[in-house]
């Protein structure tokens, strides 16, 4: 099976009074598979708020919901944004071919503005023809 490295990443913008919003990270080549190994979080938002975040994979055409837990929160010197959200860990998630991978931000405190910066690294691997013999 031909393999080869990947990463791919999205920004999703929260305006003030918006509660959630899901984008496509990427959809996965039709003749492909995304083995998705490692995922990062940048956030950026508002002190005491805060935010959930999920990745969403179709896996066997069934859609998985997976939540991340970010490390760390601190304040930073930026007027628009004064607390950075923060995380990144390993995963073992596996996206079908033609699928859209999505990330959710989501927040209860709807005041101020986020940006959220998520990055995923893993594998593009061939899908083999049913009945294909491994060479």
């Amino acid at each position: 099976m031909a393999q080869r490295p990947f990463q791919t990443g999205a920004i999703v913008n929260l305006s003030s009074g918006e509660s959630s919003k899901d984008v496509v990270i990427c959809t996965v080549p039709a003749n492909k598979r995304f083995h998705v190994k490692f995922l990062g979080i940048n956030g950026f938002g508002q002190p005491n708020q805060a935010l959930f975040y999920a990745i969403q994979v179709t896996t066997g055409s069934r859609l998985g919901i997976y939540p991340i837990a970010p490390s760390g929160v601190g304040e930073i010197a930026e007027p628009e944004f004064p607390a950075r959200h923060f995380g990144s860990q390993e995963v073992t998630l596996y996206a079908d071919p033609g699928s859209d991978l999505l990330f959710t931000v989501a927040r209860k405190d709807t005041t101020g503005n986020v940006r959220v910066f998520v990055e995923l690294c893993g594998i593009l691997a061939d899908v083999r023809a049913r009945g294909q013999a491994d060479h």
